[in-house]
């Protein structure tokens, strides 16, 4: 499964009836890691008025949290949220960061200014696909090494944390329905040597290339 999320951090400004509204994206490896995004918001501007925030988890659990931090319920953290939601971007974290500036915009405006700032902060980054992927550790002699350019073309795999030394020790990123590809690849070019191929862990991964 693959999901799509922003790339980087970033930030967008909206004001209307002298009201400022700072918007404050980022992803983030959980709801958890979006809450404590949240805190760190909070401590960057502690003299604001609101910090309504919304995160989206990834797609299969469904996760979310949101808050309209003391503005009237469903006017700022749900319209966040909606703006999550219409932009299909999961293990992202919106918070908008309100100075009031002594002029009531009403419910109506509030959902209208609230989702124009999450807006313009999901448009300031670009987005980013991840794939649900299987983390192997490699431990490879030179010339094995040299011959897994095939392997990791074949499986769409990609190479990070690479080490050399007497052996050359790394860590690949396999999408979850190229495995068998790329593990029966490695045992080619290894002729089935223990310890060269280490199944590691599962999470979402991005590819460049």
């Amino acid at each position: 499964m693959d999901y799509i999320g922003a790339a980087k951090e970033g930030e967008a400004v909206y004001e209307i009836s002298r009201s400022r509204f700072i918007a404050r994206i980022a992803p983030v490896e959980s709801v958890e890691a979006g809450l404590e995004f949240v805190k760190r918001i909070k401590t960057e501007f502690p003299d604001a008025t609101h910090h309504p925030f919304a995160v989206t988890g990834t797609p299969e659990s469904g996760a979310f949290r949101l808050s309209d931090d003391g503005e009237p319920q469903g006017t700022s953290g749900q319209p966040i949220l909606n703006v999550l939601k219409k932009k299909g971007l999961y293990n992202t974290v919106i918070v908008v960061t309100r100075y009031f500036g002594g002029i009531k915009l009403g419910a109506g405006g509030l959902v209208q200014a609230y989702s124009r700032a999450a807006t313009m902060a999901a448009e300031s980054v670009p987005g980013v696909k991840y794939t649900l992927s299987d983390i192997y550790e490699l431990s490879l002699g030179y010339p094995e090494f040299r011959l897994l350019g095939s392997v990791i073309r074949a499986s769409k795999a990609q190479v990070f944390d690479v080490n050399y030394a007497e052996n050359i020790t790394a860590k690949a990123a396999v999408p979850v329905g190229q495995c068998d590809v790329f593990k029966s690849g490695v045992t080619n070019i290894t002729e089935g040597k223990e310890g060269a191929l280490k199944h590691i862990g599962t999470k979402y991964f991005t590819y460049t290339r």
